[in-house]
């Protein structure tokens, strides 16, 4: 049987690999060294008389890590709460009728300004002021028989009990005139404060009875504007916190928080505030939307860009910082407040050098080269009052 010239050439590959593959020699491909080291290779490769400068490449010493760093200069900082709110009166009252009768004065309109115990409503009741005179009259009349009972009575011409008895008389007459002006003090509905009629809910020569609406009255300077504060920002607003507040229409105005509710609502979980603003001229109405920014002073802070902030290894929040030697530190911070122009951070000294780019590739007590950030990286420009907002 004839074989083929291709299966023959097939053989003689086969058993040349296979002799090859014997001698070992495979592990010099591409290389005239075989199983050299680089640093070995570079050797043989030198000429005589300069082995020196053959030198492995890996003992030269590795190069130091760059870092840029911001120096820290903190400032005054306050930082601002932003809650959702609207104007009340500080004092509001409906006047009610206290007595039966007609109603002969109503000298009050909507819109109206009363200082406290004006007029507002008087109702018929002769038969009341009657009794007020008569009252007065049996007052006199006793008064002057103790009187001159006690006169008597210092010459002798008069018993002991005799004086008491005119004495006790003249006290029940001054206490039947008490009575009597009391009953005729409810034929008028005066202002308890000063205020400014709201509305009016009668008109003369109507019958009211006790009970019946009269006017609305309405107390607004100050005018308060009331917002709810959260469980985090509650133990920084206290009486006295500073206030700026917009209203709905634009305008804004100044005040303090006068009062904080030390019990949450039940639903939401947050505080009612009061806050106080001056309005002598009643410009500022009531039930007005408004938003209320309170200032809370912080420590003294600096600002730092958001990718300057990381982690230790136990999680704590903290940025990386260089001693004077360049070595690498953690220190951990305080965030006060996130603004449009970095994180607001507390609890670092004056003149701390904080790595604000590289800050990822380094280790604690590693020695690296540093040099100074440009000030947009650094975001470390002193904080402005009010800056920043929850």
């Amino acid at each position: 049987m004839r074989i083929k010239f291709h299966t023959v050439a097939a053989i003689v590959v086969l058993a040349a690999a296979g002799f090859w593959v014997a001698t070992g020699e495979f592990t010099s491909v591409g290389s005239q060294i075989g199983g050299a080291s680089p640093a070995e290779a570079a050797e043989a490769s030198a000429p005589a008389g300069d082995v020196a400068a053959a030198e492995p490449a890996a003992e030269a010493a590795p190069a130091q890590q760059s870092v840029a760093f911001a120096v820290a200069e903190p400032a005054p900082y306050e930082r601002w709460i932003r809650l959702s709110g609207q104007t009340e009166a500080d004092k509001q009252v409906v006047l009610v009728a206290r007595t039966s009768g007609t109603i002969t004065e109503l000298p009050v309109a909507a819109g109206d300004v009363l200082e406290g115990g004006a007029l507002v409503m008087a109702v018929e009741g002769p038969e009341k002021l009657a009794a007020v005179e008569s009252a007065k009259a049996q007052l006199a009349t006793a008064a002057n028989q103790a009187e001159v009972n006690q006169k008597l009575r210092a010459r002798g011409a008069l018993s002991e009990l005799q004086l008491e008895a005119s004495v006790a008389a003249r006290e029940a007459a001054r206490s039947g005139l008490e009575a009597a002006q009391a009953q005729a003090d409810q034929l008028e509905v005066r202002a308890p404060f000063a205020g400014i009629v709201d509305e009016v809910f009668t008109d003369p020569g109507s019958w009211v009875t006790p009970g019946a609406q009269v006017a609305s009255l309405l107390a607004l300077d100050p005018i308060v504007v009331v917002g709810e504060v959260n469980e985090r920002d509650l133990q920084s607003v206290v009486s006295g916190t500073k206030a700026l507040v917009t209203f709905g229409d634009g305008t804004e105005a100044e005040g303090i928080v006068r009062y904080v509710r030390r019990e949450a609502s039940g639903v939401t979980r947050t505080f009612p505030i009061e806050v106080a603003i001056a309005n002598p001229d009643a410009a500022i109405p009531a039930g007005m939307s408004a938003e209320i920014k309170l200032a809370i002073e912080t420590d003294p802070a600096i600002f730092l860009p958001r990718s300057a902030i990381t982690l230790d290894v136990s999680g704590a929040l903290g940025v990386r910082v260089l001693s004077d030697d360049n070595v690498v530190s953690f220190l951990t911070v305080t965030i006060v407040d996130d603004t449009s122009r970095g994180l607001a951070i507390a609890g670092i000294e004056p003149g701390t050098r904080i790595i604000v780019s590289g800050q990822d590739m380094v280790s604690d007590g590693q020695t690296v080269d540093a040099v100074p950030a440009d000030d947009v990286a650094a975001g470390t420009a002193a904080a402005p009052a009010a800056e920043g907002a929850n």
